[in-house]
């Protein structure tokens, strides 16, 4: 055993990456599950032998009765923190850090960092724009405010998702009433059951994505980008690519001070933050936050790009808090090296995955950086509806910016069974 160690709660999706970034500084990982069962979307991805020990709770256990097992095992260990490694161990990793005096964000507003529409509410109490909204599991009544609220459109999605899941546009109570009926009533990926839906109004503006790394209260942006999307039938609409913003841009000094405001209104003080801030002519609105790391992003990609990335910064906020608050504050804003693209694929074809032949083509291109998330082999891409199911994400990074586009017109003239090898199930 190393003479650091530390918990990472519910280290799925980006997180599963966090024990190599602490290996580098010789701390042990002790990983905590928020559940008996790890969630069917990560369970491929998990390794338990990277970690010096897995803790797993009993079957049939409350949500109180799995804190205080885990309090109990961990209580008397020499630890230096406690960190969630995805959105569904974001509670539980509060519970935890407060419960053993580790460094910690509390209690206090933890179900507001996980449920939308608390999240909307502690940013009103606290004086922060926030989107109007209600929360119901009637169609009717979501309806019905959507006509007193005169608004021509509306968002309907669940209270508690990742990866943009369920999420859903409605101009019309049709619509609102097939939102309502795919959200209440199901388990969504992450295992959580769906007894409401929410409701809001309809942002109409440019959307960003903004990380941050806080230490004792000190927010420090890491990075911003700006993304493009297109409209999907029957859902909302999915991400087709991000630019990366320099951190000197006007919009990222908006998108900044607008995101300190909302991580002070949910008393975020330590640890990594995810947001999703939609800007139009009233200024920046929170959309979608989390308490952890940014999910389904590459490292090497964006450490290319900015020199550093939000799971490395991250993990040297804990690993060393004087040296990374000392650096950041001299640092200032961030500062893009090089130009960057996040590039979603969509996916309108099926088939059974037997090979990536377009793969050597993009590998190819000047500006290619990293390709990840690409559906395994033996499995089928299904139409893309949101994030989880996007067929794959190819970064490009270029310093010629005129490179860089030109390389994407290209990544975006490609179909999809020209990047994928694709059987039909009848010949699998």
């Amino acid at each position: 055993m190393k003479e650091r160690s530390c918990v990472i709660v519910d280290a799925y999706s980006t997180g599963r990456y966090l024990p190599e970034e602490f290996e580098r500084y010789e701390i042990g990982t002790v990983h905590v599950m928020s559940a008996a069962q790890i969630p069917a979307i990560f369970q491929p991805h998990f390794n338990a032998d990277l970690y010096d020990e897995v803790i797993r709770p009993p079957e049939q256990m409350s949500n109180e009765e799995i804190v205080e097992f885990h309090a109990q095992v961990l209580r008397g260990r020499k630890l230096e923190f406690v960190i969630a490694g995805c959105e569904t161990g974001v509670e539980l990793a509060d519970s935890l850090s407060e419960r053993l005096g580790l460094p910690s964000n509390g209690t206090a507003l933890s179900a507001a960092r996980r449920d939308k529409a608390r999240l909307s509410d502690a940013l009103g109490a606290a004086g922060v724009r926030s989107i109007r909204q209600v929360v119901s599991n009637n169609a009717e009544e979501v309806t019905n405010w959507k006509h007193r609220a005169d608004f021509d459109e509306i968002v309907v999605k669940p209270l508690n998702s990742t990866g943009t899941e369920d999420v859903f546009f409605c101009s019309t109570d049709a619509d609102i009433r097939r939102a309502v009926g795919a959200i209440v009533g199901k388990t969504n990926r992450t295992g959580a059951f769906n007894h409401f839906a929410l409701g809001q109004e309809k942002i109409n503006g440019q959307q960003y994505t903004v990380n941050a790394v806080s230490i004792d209260g000190e927010a420090f942006v890491t990075e911003a980008w700006t993304y493009d999307t297109v409209p999907i039938e029957g859902a909302s609409s999915v991400c087709s690519v991000e630019r990366l913003l320099g951190g000197r841009e006007p919009i990222v000094h908006e998108l900044s001070d607008y995101l300190v405001r909302a991580l002070q209104a949910l008393q975020i003080v330590d640890g990594p933050a995810h947001a999703e801030i939609i800007v139009d002519h009233r200024g920046p609105v929170l959309v979608d936050f989390g308490a952890r790391l940014q999910g389904t992003m590459s490292a090497k990609a964006r450490t290319m790009a900015l020199g550093h990335n939000h799971m490395a910064l991250t993990a040297w906020r804990y690993a060393d808090p004087q040296g990374f608050a000392a650096y950041m504050r001299r640092r200032g804003a961030y500062k893009r090296q090089a130009h960057a693209l996040c590039v979603s694929l969509i996916s309108d074809t099926a088939g059974v995955v037997s090979g990536y032949s377009g793969l050597e083509t993009i590998r190819k291109l000047p500006s290619f950086a990293d390709a990840i998330g690409f559906v395994p082999m033996g499995q089928n891409p299904v139409p893309t509806v949101d994030l989880a199911s996007t067929p794959g994400i190819v970064y490009l990074v270029n310093n010629e910016l005129n490179q860089l586009e030109d390389d994407y017109r290209k990544l975006r003239a490609m179909r999809m069974d020209h990047v994928f090898d694709l059987m039909t199930q009848d010949r699998n």
